[in-house]
């Protein structure tokens, strides 16, 4: 191996550590309102949409929500959920 491809190995995981990083420090985004649409993409990823917002979730996650349930979703910059609130409409305001 020559010097020149250590380097680009090197910076090749020194950049992703800080792409790492920097998505998983706050401020977080926050998305709040009713399920629209589940779906798994062919690299085995799971994803959420909750008013026009994509959010990575885990498989259980994927399978236990409903579409139409009222959620609020805080997720890191690069779209993956950190927590998600069920709200349950009391006497149908939310």
């Amino acid at each position: 191996m020559g010097v020149l491809s250590l380097v680009k190995a090197f910076s090749g995981r020194l950049e992703s550590v800080v792409e790492s990083l920097t998505d998983a420090l706050p401020p977080y985004r926050t998305a709040q309102g009713i399920l629209d649409a589940k779906e798994t993409c062919d690299d085995g990823k799971f994803y959420i949409h909750v008013t026009d917002s994509r959010v990575e979730v885990d498989e259980a996650t994927c399978q236990i929500l409903e579409i139409g349930e009222m959620l609020k979703v805080h997720y890191t910059r690069g779209g993956r959920a950190i927590n998600i609130d069920r709200y349950l409409p009391q006497n149908g305001v939310e």
